[in-house]
C-alpha cells in the first residue's frame, strides 16, 4: 500500500477514481446527482477546483496494480462571530476506495493521511459530511470514531 499526493496529472485518475461513489449517489437521489457518465467533466472539476484548492489536500491510495481511492480534505477557518468563536479545522470532503478494494485498510490509510494534515496544522477538530443512505460509509467513520455533529433533516414537498 502506497499514499501519495495527488499532482494536476491525476485528474482523470481522480475522477475515475469518484465514479464508484458518484455512481451510489446517483442512484440513491438522482433528482441531486448526476450519473457518473463521461469522465471529462469530472476531470476538468479535478483539475481546475480540487487540485488547485489552496487550502486542499488531495491523496492516492495506490496497491501494485495502480490507484485504488482518494481523499480530499480542506484545512479551513471559521471567524468568530456573535455566536460562535473562531476556529480551525480539517473537512473531509471527498473519499472513495474502489469496491473490490474495500476493507483492506485503504480508507484508514486515507484518513490517516488526512489526520496528519490536521496535526501538522495544529488543528484537532476533524469534519465530514456522510448521506443517510451511505450506510457502509456511515459505519466506516463510526469504527473511525467519528460521532454525529449536526444533523440536517429534509422536507422534499414543502407544506405538501
Amino acid at each position: 500500500m502506497y499514499i501519495r499526493r495527488a499532482t494536476a496529472a491525476d485528474a482523470e485518475i481522480l475522477a475515475e477514481l469518484n465514479r464508484d461513489v458518484q455512481q451510489l449517489h446517483a442512484d440513491a437521489a438522482p433528482h441531486l446527482f448526476k450519473q457518473p457518465g463521461d469522465l471529462s467533466p469530472a476531470a476538468a472539476d479535478f483539475l481546475t477546483r480540487v487540485l488547485a484548492d489552496a487550502d486542499g489536500f488531495t491523496f492516492i491510495a495506490e496497491d501494485e496494480s495502480g490507484p485504488v481511492g482518494y481523499i480530499y480534505a480542506r484545512l479551513m477557518q471559521r471567524p468568530e462571530n456573535a455566536y460562535n468563536h473562531a476556529y480551525r479545522l480539517l473537512h473531509i470532503d471527498q473519499i472513495s476506495v474502489r469496491p473490490a478494494s474495500r476493507g483492506r485498510g485503504y480508507g484508514r490509510a486515507l484518513m490517516e493521511a488526512a489526520y496528519g494534515l490536521a496535526r501538522e496544522a495544529g488543528i484537532q477538530l476533524v469534519i465530514l459530511d456522510a448521506w443517510a443512505f451511505n450506510a457502509d460509509a456511515l459505519a466506516f467513520y463510526a469504527r473511525l470514531g467519528f460521532k454525529p455533529m449536526v444533523y440536517r433533516l429534509q422536507l422534499t414537498e414543502a407544506g405538501g
